[in-house]
């Protein structure tokens, strides 16, 4: 275990240090027969190394299950946000059409009051011969802009 109490992977030299304990403890309890001593101390030395070697292992797994649970909930969020935006995307196809609408309506809107504002379609003809452009409409443009107006409604 670190001093913080958590408990660490061994590094590459403890292993090693490990492996040799126990090949040490081999190779004694084959060259000192009844030197019971001895290898009980080697057995507790390679109990520990096995303890701390269980102990990272547990660790690793844990870390690996967190690991897992993380990018679930990553991939969680991702799916999400592409769902979002795929919304977002179609209203903003929706929103540009209505505003494609919106300013065809506003230059026909302009048209009219243009005509409607222009002072010469107010002027009668030359020798005073009929009727003015405004008078022969009869308001026919602005009805048929605010029935196009009520269509779209």
């Amino acid at each position: 275990m670190s001093e913080s109490g958590k408990v660490s992977l061994p590094t590459p030299e403890r292993i090693e240090e490990i492996k040799q304990t126990a090949d040490d403890s081999w190779f004694a309890a084959d060259n000192s027969r009844g030197a019971e001593a001895h290898l009980r101390g080697e057995v507790f030395a390679l109990c520990e190394g096995m303890n701390e070697l269980l102990a990272a292992l547990k660790e690793s797994e844990q870390q690996v299950k967190d690991l897992k649970e993380d990018k679930r909930k990553i991939l969680a969020v991702h799916d999400e946000q592409c769902a979002r935006s795929s919304e977002y995307y179609n209203e903003l196809i929706f929103v540009k059409g209505k505003s494609s609408e919106a300013q065809q309506i506003i230059v026909r809107q302009r048209e009219v009051l243009e005509f409607y504002a222009n002072q010469e379609h107010w002027e009668l003809p030359s020798f005073g011969r009929g009727q003015s452009k405004v008078t022969s409409d009869r308001g026919s443009k602005a009805r048929e802009l605010l029935k196009e107006g009520s269509d779209k409604a």
